[in-house]
């Protein structure tokens, strides 16, 4: 598998952090988990078509997260994309019901033209694609926020926390990953409900046993602190702290 990080920001405008969203390649799939804003230019900058996108998987419904669905169905109905493969999307509960009501206001420039759109909502279940195993794990922040677990038939593990507090849910979701992307909205001191701070990324990680740790999901409190030092003082694994089209092989 290979990770490229199109967004690591949130949903406060920022110069050099796109809204969340991560490409992972593997075969034939170009999975991208949420669609934060920006997150189709940064597909477009690294050369990966929206013909050839999908599954897609979205975490939980606030607007940082999904900011481009609306944005990338106007884009498929392009003909000149040349869409005709059925566009995945994988996501939490409530998924369907925004889709429907978000195609009643833009009406028929957002529904499928060439190509099928199949959506399915997960809550603590899997599916498996080509070479790949996804699993769903709900987490604290919404009552329908999920994190994502992608096992390779190698045996490889990349895992997503999505938005998520410190809850059980998360320890399972990231238990012995190979690389875990977690949130990490806000440095020690600047603690928020409903999401992590470094020093909660490093005990979570540290008890689940998560071979490495992606910080992500920054708001602008981050900037020019060592978020990293933070999370290492109860992990001790190797700790990334997440830049836009940051690339990683899994």
């Amino acid at each position: 598998m290979k990770l490229t990080i199109l967004g690591s920001g949130t949903g406060v405008p920022s110069a050099i952090r796109g809204g969340p969203g991560y490409l992972v390649q593997t075969g034939d799939l170009h999975l991208v988990m949420d669609l934060g804003m920006g997150t189709l230019s940064k597909l477009d900058r690294i050369r990966v078509s929206l013909k050839q996108i999908g599954p897609i998987l979205i975490s939980h419904l606030h607007p940082d997260h999904t900011a481009e669905l609306v944005s990338l169905m106007f884009a498929l109905k392009n003909l000149g994309i040349g869409r005709e493969e059925t566009l995945q999307i994988f996501g939490c509960r409530g998924l369907t019901r925004q889709v429907k009501q978000l195609q009643k206001i833009y009406g028929n420039w957002i529904c499928p033209d060439g190509y099928t759109l199949d959506i399915h909502e997960m809550e603590k279940d899997e599916v498996r694609l080509e070479d790949l195993r996804i699993s769903a794990l709900p987490v604290q922040h919404t009552d329908h926020s999920v994190g994502f677990r992608l096992t390779h038939s190698s045996g490889r593990v990349l895992a997503y926390s999505g938005d998520s507090d410190v809850c059980p849910g998360l320890v399972e979701l990231i238990r012995g990953a190979d690389l875990a992307i977690v949130e990490c909205s806000f440095p020690d001191e600047k603690k928020c409900p409903g999401h992590l701070i470094p020093a909660e990324v490093g005990k979570t990680a540290q008890e689940a046993g998560a071979k490495k740790v992606v910080l992500t999901h920054f708001y602008p409190e981050c900037e020019g602190v060592d978020l990293a030092a933070q999370c290492r003082r109860f992990y001790q694994g190797e700790v990334l702290v997440a830049k836009d089209l940051m690339a990683l092989d899994i």
